[in-house]
């Protein structure tokens, strides 16, 4: 599929409903759904109400909406008919239904969250308008996506390259999965909600530096050599910076691994012969592993401590607020 094919609604549906057939975005780390369950947790929001996980997926942060909000009504809402089909399964508690076809009209959300989904629609003023229409006049919303903001350490690698930031696919960074289609600043995004008389009431920013190094490295050996690709680049000193990255990085992930894959596979709720079978033959590496792997995930979490409000990050948690007199 051509990436601007997604800018096409049913396309978009299409795609997505394979990708969620083979098993897309079942599993995140613990500790980025802890990170997430703290910070609903400390949002000025009411005591109670209802909340929507707009653009939900399989479920995984619709239960974490649950356990963040205990005394709220929960629902989840994808336009992917086998991402809803997999999150009914999976979290029983929660209220599904997918977007435009099964939504009752006359229900209104008190908040609407949504993780890692603004980088994904065909078209965002036409998306931002329909989570409009899906809350109340006093209402809020937290998103979390990519930040395009300058200055983090992507920013920065995309800016050596004459082919690192699309401008015709919305500020695209050069090495995003296909299915993200842009980048926003915080600043984009404020006049986007504004329109809808949303205010900005608090940011936070992740990976400026520590949190970057940390998914480069503990994703995949392709994903690497995407980011680290030295062709393109606008001159020989940011041609031998990529190159020395490469090298770099590829050791990084060799040193992780074991550690890694032995996270990875524990992460997996369903698990089968095979991956008790790789989970004991790992057992030994994983533990010479882990010294690194541990330092990696600890640098990361130090940074998101201490610099969480610095706009310069990889992603963006962006909570709005609309009250109305």
């Amino acid at each position: 599929m051509m990436k601007n094919d997604l800018y096409r609604k049913e396309e978009s549906k299409h795609f997505y409903d394979n990708r969620y057939e083979k098993g897309y975005m079942e599993e995140w780390p613990d500790g980025k759904l802890r990170r997430v369950i703290e910070l609903i947790k400390i949002l000025p929001l009411p005591e109670t109400g209802i909340v929507l996980d707009f653009g939900c997926g399989n479920g995984i942060f619709t239960n974490v909406l649950r356990q963040a909000l205990p005394n709220w009504k929960i629902y989840g809402c994808d336009i992917s008919t086998n991402a809803i089909n997999n999150a009914k399964i999976s979290f029983p508690d929660c209220t599904f239904f997918v977007s435009d076809n099964d939504h009752p009209s006359d229900l209104k959300f008190d908040f609407l969250f949504s993780h890692h989904v603004l980088e994904h629609v065909f078209d965002i003023k036409k998306t931002i308008s329909e989570i409009n229409r899906y809350l109340k006049p006093n209402s809020f919303v937290f998103h979390i996506f990519p930040c395009g903001n300058e200055g983090s350490f992507e920013y920065r690698i995309c800016k050596m390259k004459t082919d690192g930031i699309n401008e015709k696919m919305e500020n695209r960074f050069f090495f995003e999965d296909e299915g993200h289609v842009r980048r926003l600043t915080t600043e984009q995004t404020n006049q986007l909600m504004s329109r809808h008389e949303f205010i900005l009431e608090r940011d936070y920013y992740s990976g400026q530096f520590f949190g970057a190094i940390k998914w480069i490295s503990q994703s995949s050996p392709m994903r690497i050599l995407t980011f680290t690709n030295p062709k393109k680049t606008i001159d020989n000193k940011a041609f031998r910076y990529l190159s020395f990255l490469r090298i770099s990085f590829i050791l990084l992930f060799l040193l992780q691994l074991p550690a890694n894959l032995y996270n990875r596979i524990n992460l997996i709720r369903k698990k089968k012969i095979i991956h008790y079978c790789i989970l004991m033959l790992d057992f030994i590496p994983s533990i010479l592993s882990y010294p690194i792997y541990a330092l990696v995930n600890y640098k990361a979490e130090q940074e998101w401590k201490k610099s969480k409000h610095l706009k310069n990050g990889s992603e963006m948690y962006l909570f709005y607020s609309r009250v109305q007199l």
